[in-house]
């Protein structure tokens, strides 16, 4: 369940970060993804895809870099 926290932490995060910057649309989410995060890549896609519908980040495509820590970090993000 710890994951899933991590996860709706970053969304939320996003949805300010988006709202505060008058985004319209988030269209693409760069972040990078520890081995050791426990965080399988396609929960978290599957997560995204479910959580954002009817928001900013709908649609929005998720680009995972892997690292060899135990990291969710956000790295940037696209927006219209």
């Amino acid at each position: 369940m710890h994951e899933l926290h991590l996860i709706q932490q970053l969304f939320d995060d996003l949805l300010a970060m988006g709202t505060n910057l008058g985004a319209k649309k988030i269209t693409r989410i760069y972040l990078r993804m520890g081995d050791f995060t426990e965080i399988n890549p396609e929960v978290l896609r599957f997560f995204f895809k479910e959580k954002s519908k009817g928001t900013i980040l709908e649609e929005a495509e998720l680009e995972i870099e892997s690292s060899s820590t135990r990291e969710l970090r956000l790295l940037s993000f696209d927006y219209e």
